[in-house]
């Protein structure tokens, strides 16, 4: 009797492997701190931080004239913050860059009184300090106005408003966020995973039977996709029910941030995928995976925008994976864009993606 050799049901290998690839991943630790936890900490630190101007913090002398009409109006702005303390003690905060400038004013005797103002600053903190130089100088035209009786000065300065939506903190940070789960996912889980199952001779087991090796890589990255959704739709849910974050168009943004969540994941995975063929252990995968992760964390715009960055290093930064990704997720949630303005980044997360896949295949071990 002939033996007819039936060839295995690659589709359900598949589906049968990625579901215990998955379980695998949620009883791992890493996956749930790198992966949640992380993300959701700094969302909430974020949150919190809100939008708030910070005051203008001011020292007062107590050995000076504080009864003037400078210092008193200057008290009577909501965002000036006044500490009065002795000189000596303001001067040693302003050098720590606690204090945006000190303020003496010194009164002349004569009729009408006369004031000289002397605005102390730091270079500890340039910023604040031309921020209340301008401000007192301000402060200092409208009493001169006033004193003088000048009530119709010949210039005047109007203010207008346009419709417009405030742009918080925490509407920059959260695609940032998304962005620092997928990557994680993809480089810590992914790595440090296929390092485990080489070393147990798990992957060159399943190697050995007739699943096909594609099959077996597949599977792994779906069991991720469906960790990096979760993770993506935990972090929107956090920041829309908690900290209001704005969605322009609704469900349909919503979609979009699947849709380029899943986009930067598969592209994500062949750092992953090439890091795993190129370390043998866990010891070698570490340095690999902080120097390719690091860089994109602090240059990407996870944290902070990338127009603070130095100008010879912006075009770097702004080139990076993680980087395309941010600026297409911000694109349809901060800009309130479509998914058709994110093509650029699309495209440039596939060239990166083609790349990584090229060098995983070349490099890609099975033990």
């Amino acid at each position: 009797m002939e033996n007819q050799y039936k060839k295995p049901n690659q589709l359900r290998a598949f589906f049968t492997m990625m579901k215990y690839f998955f379980l695998a991943q949620t009883r791992n630790p890493a996956t749930f701190a790198f992966g949640f936890l992380f993300p959701v900490v700094f969302i909430s630190i974020f949150g919190l931080i809100g939008n708030s101007t910070p005051p203008i913090n001011i020292g007062i002398p107590i050995e000076s004239n504080r009864d003037n009409p400078i210092t008193q109006a200057i008290k009577e702005q909501d965002f000036a913050k006044i500490q009065e303390a002795p000189k000596a003690e303001l001067e040693n905060k302003i050098k720590q860059g606690k204090l945006s400038g000190i303020l003496e004013v010194e009164t002349l005797e004569s009729q009408p009184p006369q004031y000289t103002i002397n605005v102390i600053t730091s270079q500890a903190n340039p910023q604040e300090a031309a921020g209340v130089t301008s401000f007192v100088r301000g402060i200092a035209d409208q009493t001169n106005l006033r004193l003088s009786g000048v009530e119709n000065p010949p210039v005047r300065v109007t203010q207008s408003e346009i419709s417009g939506r405030e742009i918080r903190y925490i509407d920059f940070a959260l695609p940032g966020q998304i962005g620092f789960s997928l990557l994680s996912t993809a480089l810590f889980g992914t790595v440090f995973g296929l390092i485990y199952l080489k070393k147990a001779l798990i992957l060159k087991r399943m190697f050995a039977t007739p699943t096909k090796a594609l099959t077996i890589l597949l599977a792994q990255g779906g069991s991720r996709l469906i960790v990096a959704l979760l993770q993506t739709l935990v972090i929107l849910i956090l920041g829309v029910v908690v900290f209001q974050f704005y969605l322009p168009h609704g469900w349909i943004t919503f979609f979009e941030l699947m849709l380029l969540s899943t986009i930067g994941l598969i592209a994500f995975l062949g750092f992953g995928y090439f890091m795993a063929g190129l370390a043998n252990d866990e010891n070698a995968a570490g340095p690999l995976v902080n120097l390719v992760s690091l860089p994109q964390f602090l240059l990407s715009g996870t944290f902070f925008p990338t127009d603070n960055l130095p100008n010879w290093l912006q075009p770097i930064a702004n080139n990076l994976p993680l980087s395309y990704f941010n600026m297409a997720v911000r694109k349809v949630t901060t800009e309130g864009g479509d998914i058709s303005q994110t093509i650029p980044y699309i495209i440039g997360l596939i060239a990166w993606g083609a790349i990584m896949y090229i060098l995983a295949a070349k490099t890609f071990r099975w033990e």
